[in-house]
Parts: C-alpha cells; structure tokens; sequence
C-alpha cells in the first residue's frame, strides 16, 4: 500500500484531464435518451490505491472501474473513505480500453492533486 501523505504542494496547475465524448443513444422515434452508468452499489468492485493522510484526516483511496459493453470500453471513479463512516466518490472520470490503463492514468495524479479532488466533492 502507498501512503500518499500531504506534504506535496503546487500541482493543481499541472493537472490535465482528458474528455472523452460518445455517443447518445435515441428510441425508435430518434429522441435522444438519457442513459445513466451506475452499478448497484452491492457490484461495485474497487482496489485499494493508498491512503491519504492529512494531520488526522485520512482516507483510503480506491478505484473502481466497470466494463461498459454499451461503447467497449472501461470506465473508472474514484472512492474516498473515512473511518468506514464517510463514503465520497467521483463521477466517472476515466474512460479506456482497459483497467489497467485506468490504473495507469490514477498513477498520475499527486496527492494534492487527490485532496483537491476529495474537497471538490460533496459531502
């Protein structure tokens, strides 16, 4: 497991987000329909990515990623999970052929790059 820590500062700049675009799906009129890419939370399947630590907040950090049949490709969100009492996520910000390209791309982001993330996030 790596600890992801907060002692790294400045990278927000640096961080740079592809935007993947596909296509809508329509009914048999031609009406474009709405299509949302949720699983159940029981098929949710995640891998620990680490930890962040800040003073004494800490999160785990997790991955999630699911094969959309729809476009044939993977998609993946990030978790954030506090003390097992607190559960943020991500919308679904990646989008690749495959996890291991996910897991790839999480690898880029710095810690403060995650926080930023996390403090973005509802609660």
């Amino acid at each position: 497991m790596v600890n992801l820590g907060s002692s790294l500062r400045g990278f927000w700049r640096r961080l740079q987000l592809h935007i993947n675009v596909c296509h809508m799906t329509s009914d048999s009129g031609g009406t474009p329909t709405k299509h949302g890419f949720d699983p159940l939370y029981s098929d949710i399947k995640t891998l620990q990515m680490g930890e962040l630590a800040r003073g004494e907040d800490r999160w785990d950090v997790l991955l999630e990623t699911v094969r959309d049949q729809e476009i044939e490709a993977v998609r993946g969100r990030m978790h954030f999970v506090s003390g097992g009492n607190t559960h943020l996520w991500s919308s679904w910000i990646f989008l690749e052929w495959s996890s291991k390209e996910i897991e790839a791309r999480f690898n880029e982001f710095s810690p403060q790059e995650l926080w930023t993330l996390l403090d973005s996030l509802p609660k």
